[in-house]
């Protein structure tokens, strides 16, 4: 597995040097100083445009003329390369090299010496400066092999390439931008403490190192007088054209439908002028209450979704990140939802929510049939869509610790409707008896290794998208720095 941009306390690009160092000294350096520890110096922020730069370092840098200039003829980038002869037996002289030239990339030339480069990585701190490894002998990659692991092991973004072409293949995965870099969320509620899935172990900062994210957290009282003026007309208008394009109306009546429709225009307008790429609502706080203030926003993120905004449900932190991932890789709208169940057997999982997007397939292809139903028959709007039989979708979401992501293809199959199951066998109060215990949308899909996705649920929410995109994911999980788990072998979902 590979890493990048961590999200701790790390060595700069310039302390790679310190790490190149130790590792070719290994059997020759001398003991008090392979247990020294060289200071941190600070990394250089986000790289903009197309520029880029490479640093080699090598104890014979001419052998790798014609590499270099391969990496010059790069067309995606701009590269310049800078070329070190490098003595690992004098460290100093390699993190003065590292400071100075402060690189993008760092190309480690492992040395041709007989050298115990599994030291390397020992005495550094993490290095946040990806690097490639390649070893001069490929049929003997073994100790290149343990180097690489263990940066890794610390943290750093430590890649093995298998020659010169491999290694050009891994730069221009490096050198592109994060997909996620600079874009904004907002999340209205307690920060990191959603009331179903709270996050205190994160930070906006581990946050934006990691994904390149912008997370900001609002008070929801904020969104209640905001909704108060909001403009009845447009909201109106929004509410005809739901009750016009539904199959059906199950359970809404006018006025849910328009507060729901209210809601819609209220937090497009803050999207809009705020340029934000997605909204979540502490939902749960209030959507069970019945004096609740604000309505269920089930059908403005609906529409939101199905307008290429992330809109994960409940202030999932992770979520938020995992829907905005997933959505700018397949460019279309996502299902956020809860894994229900997993029948290992039958290698089968159920996925509900009360939110999914009307334009699964893509923004220039067909909606999906949709009627609209009530909260778990307490009022608030929900659209419960129609998931088509055999499509082939991608689910799954980064871990709590953003270390990994969760990969797993699927087929949606057949589907039933379950709604209509109480929450509460045989109750006598009115309002239990209403309840409904599912969510307005089920889709069952076929995995492979339904054993495995079983022990790797990422939590109460996954994200879905329609089509596999195993080699975008893995590249970009590159970029991040983050390990991609799942059964990603294969290009297209069970059958």
């Amino acid at each position: 597995m590979m890493k990048g941009n961590c999200g701790c306390t790390h060595v700069g690009r310039r302390d790679f040097i310190k790490t190149t160092t130790m590792a070719s000294m290994a059997v020759t350096l001398p003991e008090a100083l392979v247990g020294e520890q060289i200071p941190v110096v600070a990394a250089k922020p986000a790289q903009r445009g197309n520029k880029r730069k490479l640093l080699l370092l090598s104890d014979y840098p001419d052998s790798f003329a014609r590499f270099t200039e391969s990496v010059r003829a790069i067309k995606e980038f701009e590269f310049s390369v800078v070329t070190a002869k490098t003595d690992y037996q004098k460290p100093q002289e390699v993190i003065r090299t590292i400071q100075s030239e402060a690189p993008d990339i760092l190309f480690f030339g492992l040395p041709r010496s007989n050298l115990n480069s599994g030291i390397i990585p020992v005495s550094l701190d993490p290095i946040d400066v990806p690097m490639i490894l390649l070893p001069p002998m490929p049929d003997l990659i073994m100790m290149e092999a343990n180097v690489a692991a263990a940066f890794r092991a610390k943290g750093s973004n430590a890649l093995l390439a298998n020659s010169e072409q491999h290694a050009i293949e891994l730069m221009k995965i490096l050198a592109a931008p994060r997909l996620l870099e600079g874009k904004r969320a907002v999340i209205y509620g307690r920060p990191f403490d959603s009331t179903s899935v709270p996050a205190r172990n994160l930070t906006a900062e581990t946050i934006y190192n990691r994904t390149g994210v912008h997370l900001e957290f609002r008070p929801i009282e904020q969104l209640e007088s905001l909704l108060r003026n909001v403009d009845s007309a447009a909201a109106e208008k929004e509410m005809q054209r739901w009750k016009k394009e539904a199959a059906a109306i199950v359970e809404p009546t006018d006025e849910t439908l328009l507060e729901s429709s209210k809601m819609y225009i209220l937090l497009r307008s803050i999207i809009e002028e705020e340029g934000l790429s997605g909204l979540s609502i502490d939902c749960l706080s209030f959507t069970f209450n019945s004096n609740r203030k604000l309505p269920p926003p089930c059908l403005a993120f609906t529409r939101l979704r199905d307008e290429g905004y992330a809109m994960p449900c409940e202030a999932d932190v992770c979520g938020m990140l995992s829907s905005m991932m997933l959505q700018e890789i397949s460019r279309k709208p996502s299902y956020f939802c809860n894994v229900s169940s997993v029948d290992i057997e039958k290698s089968t999982t159920v996925l509900r929510h009360c939110v999914a997007p009307l334009r699964l397939l893509g923004s220039n292809e067909a909606a999906l049939p949709y009627k609209l139903r009530d909260y778990h028959g307490m009022g608030g709007v929900t659209p419960q869509v129609s998931f088509p039989a055999g499509l082939e979708v991608t689910m799954g979401g980064f871990t709590k610790d953003l270390n990994s992501f969760v990969v797993w293809p699927g087929r949606i199959q057949p589907g039933i409707d379950d709604t209509g199951r109480p929450s509460y066998e045989n109750a006598t109060d009115p309002e239990l008896k209403k309840m409904r215990r599912y969510c307005s949308n089920r889709a069952e899909l076929q995995i492979r290794e339904a054993d495995s996705f079983f022990q790797s649920i990422v939590g109460i929410h996954h994200v879905m998208v329609a089509g596999v995109y195993t080699r975008a994911l893995r590249e970009e999980m590159i970029r991040l720095n983050v390990n991609l788990i799942g059964p990603i072998d294969s290009s297209s979902s069970p059958a």
